[in-house]
């Protein structure tokens, strides 16, 4: 039997996809701009063509089967072969292509941003479209060519590039640091101001006290936000003291944007990795970006390692 005598339309397969992807018939209603009993009845022609269940409805929502699994799996692979297909004629004809990577928008805005002029002027023909993650930079990723995950090394289902390891700082603007001083262990921490990510975080501002032999009870004022990228603001703009990860802000730190406010840095063990999907081959313009961006890692690391951004503990 051909593929086309086992679907009741072709279009079955990209409802399914979405609806499937999206885990909700109303939102692969919004996606495909179709109503939702649109998508309910071509679901159900599906079902009845293959004579098989693909979702369970639960009262909370819809739930693939193990029938819907197996099928969604494969028709996921085949959606990205297609692309992949589709991205290869493009730049065989000099269109370039389009490298999608799946990271937090701190990274994005204060790693990528900044660097975003000269990659261009790199590489002209290659369109980068970031697919953000909110919060911590964990969890699956699905459609894209890359992703920066926290702590993911290589594995039988990714391979895995390391960006850089976990280093946490206390970090303030230089005009900050002047008129209110160092973050030092013996020193008055009532006249500072802590920014903090508001949330269940790995890494609180009390552990990093406490991991620096800090006072344990700090009187001072605090600053909150839900996005760390408004941190990272508030230390810029001075309005108080930050934990930086070294990733996110190591950019800043070179241009003397940012500077420590503590000598103690944090190192966890544990890394930022740039991970690809170990079931397709990476096409040539995603290739390029990945080793861009190594090289841009390797670069910033060793110009931290060879400058001085702490200050004395005193």
């Amino acid at each position: 039997m051909t593929l086309r005598r086992s679907l009741p339309s072709a279009n079955a397969l990209f409802v399914f996809e979405a609806a499937a992807r999206l885990m909700s018939f109303t939102r692969a209603a919004l996606e495909l701009n179709v109503t939702q009993s649109a998508v309910s009845r071509m679901i159900g022609r599906l079902e009845a063509h293959i004579e098989s269940k693909l979702f369970i409805r639960t009262p909370t929502g819809i739930e693939l089967s193990e029938d819907g699994r197996e099928l969604y799996h494969a028709v996921t692979g085949s959606f990205q072969h297609i692309e992949m297909a589709i991205e290869s004629i493009r730049a065989r004809h000099g269109a370039g292509g389009t490298v999608t990577i799946s990271l937090s928008a701190a990274f994005a805005m204060h790693w990528f941003m900044p660097r975003l002029e000269r990659f261009q002027a790199e590489f002209p023909s290659i369109d980068l479209r970031f697919q953000l993650v909110r919060g911590e930079p964990t969890g699956p990723f699905e459609d894209v060519d890359f992703a920066v995950r926290y702590n993911l090394p290589e594995d039988a289902n990714h391979h895995s590039w390391l960006l850089m390891e976990e280093t946490v700082m206390a970090v303030c603007s230089a005009a900050y640091l002047a008129s209110h001083g160092a973050l030092g262990s013996d020193a008055d921490l009532s006249r500072h101001t802590l920014v903090h990510l508001s949330g269940s975080t790995r890494i609180p501002w009390q552990r990093f006290l406490a991991e620096a032999n800090y006072p344990a009870q700090f009187a001072g004022r605090n600053l909150t936000f839900s996005d760390y990228s408004l941190v990272v603001q508030a230390a810029l703009g001075g309005r108080g003291i930050a934990l930086g990860w070294g990733h996110v802000v190591a950019h800043e730190l070179q241009q003397k944007e940012l500077v420590q406010a503590a000598p103690f840095v944090l190192k966890t063990g544990n890394g930022y990795f740039l991970v690809a999907t170990a079931r397709r081959p990476l096409r040539d313009p995603a290739i390029l970006v990945r080793d861009w961006l190594l090289s841009e890692m390797q670069e910033l690391r060793h110009a931290l390692m060879t400058s001085d951004h702490a200050v004395s503990d005193n």
